[in-house]
């Protein structure tokens, strides 16, 4: 029996947590069964980034698809409509936040990125150009085409609400997929760092919101031993003008650690050695150091927007602070330190009318 055809295209991911929504998305066909059941194409920008998969599927590189805007949306609107014209194309998946013009039964677009709702301000034009025009014209992306999909999927369920109004989209055909999932952490058992040891993991952007920490960091050493505690912070100021920016404002500071990129496994044994996490993002559709230091039990502190709150769900160890406000930050950080009550219990509850768990859930849909 011929197997149906499932192209999925995601020529646009190549780093750090959108590509590992491709990554998961893999991972999660194969463990699945899906792969045997369909004959899946992936389009990728750089081959070399899916060795592990090439026992699996069909890979096709498209390598100068992030060279500029207009290449991708050639590749997008013309070449895959050109590309899938004579192929009996089953389902297409974009799961890149954009809904190309195709040839298939059915089509699916998984938007995964939240600038639409981002209000971009002089520090987004300074440090990143891109995502200062895209929370403008993002939602116009968003509206191309996605009326040829039989469903969209996103993350989370306020993400469902403001897209069903952004692209006058049925609710009922947005599936809310979280992103939430175990790890596999290792069997060793690490002790805790003295002095207390608060940990933010992430790449350097600027709407990672670095500085309100290091501005927190500032206001409590004025006013506690800053040999009480320690922050460590994962880039060293190479990374970029924004990283350059802080380290020179915030260098000086002896007790933050800014200690650059670390590897998955790192990341873990810190979420174990730490005492605390800070989340103070403002962009996310999800946030996937929040899941993560769950997975280890880790007090956190996190940025009061709905995408935070949403994922920390239900949780006995968060607190939640305005993440634009540092003097809000420095308090919740000393009471920590002194092992004050500030930690609570949080809960969520879903409101989405279609969600699934997984993505055989998805594939369901349509058998």
């Amino acid at each position: 029996m011929t197997k149906k055809t499932v192209v999925v295209s995601g020529i646009n991911l190549f780093q750090g947590g959108t590509l590992r929504v491709y990554y998961n998305f893999c991972d999660e066909i194969i463990q699945s069964g899906l792969h045997k059941q369909y004959h899946f194409i992936l389009f990728v920008h750089k081959k070399e980034l899916f060795e592990k998969y090439n026992d699996y599927f069909e890979i096709l590189e498209l390598p100068k698809s992030r060279k500029s805007w207009f290449i991708r949306m050639y590749y997008e609107y013309i070449y895959f409509k050109k590309y899938s014209k004579d192929k009996d194309i089953y389902l297409w998946i974009s799961i890149h936040d954009s809904s190309p013009r195709v040839h298939a039964k059915h089509q699916i677009s998984y938007f995964h990125n939240p600038t639409f709702s981002y209000k971009a301000g002089y520090r987004d034009f300074k440090y990143n150009k891109k995502v200062f025009i895209f929370s403008f014209v993002y939602k116009y992306v968003y509206k191309w085409n996605v009326k040829a999909n039989d469903f969209v999927i996103v993350q989370q369920d306020w993400i469902a609400r403001s897209m069903s109004k952004l692209l006058d989209f049925d609710l009922n055909k947005i599936i809310v997929m979280r992103a939430d999932h175990k790890i596999e952490k290792s069997e060793k058992k690490l002790e805790k760092l003295k002095p207390y040891t608060f940990f933010f993991p992430s790449v350097s952007r600027h709407f990672k919101n670095f500085e309100i920490i290091c501005e927190a960091v500032k206001l409590l050493n004025q006013n506690i031993n800053p040999s009480l505690y320690q922050v460590i912070l994962t880039f060293d100021g190479s990374e970029d003008k924004y990283a350059k920016d802080i380290l020179n404002a915030y260098g000086n500071l002896e007790n933050i650690d800014f200690c650059g990129l670390l590897p998955l496994d790192e990341v873990y044994d810190y979420y174990q050695k730490s005492s605390c996490l800070i989340f103070p993002s403002k962009l996310e559709t999800w946030g996937l150091p929040i899941s993560e230091a769950k997975e280890f039990d880790l007090p956190m502190i996190v940025a009061d927007l709905d995408y935070a709150h949403e994922t920390v769900g239900i949780y006995d160890k968060v607190c939640f602070f305005d993440p634009d406000n540092a003097a809000m930050l420095a308090n919740l950080m000393n009471k920590a330190i002194h092992n004050e009550p500030i930690f609570n219990s949080a809960s969520y509850v879903n409101t989405s009318p279609n969600s699934c768990t997984s993505w055989k859930e998805v594939f369901d849909k349509f058998e």
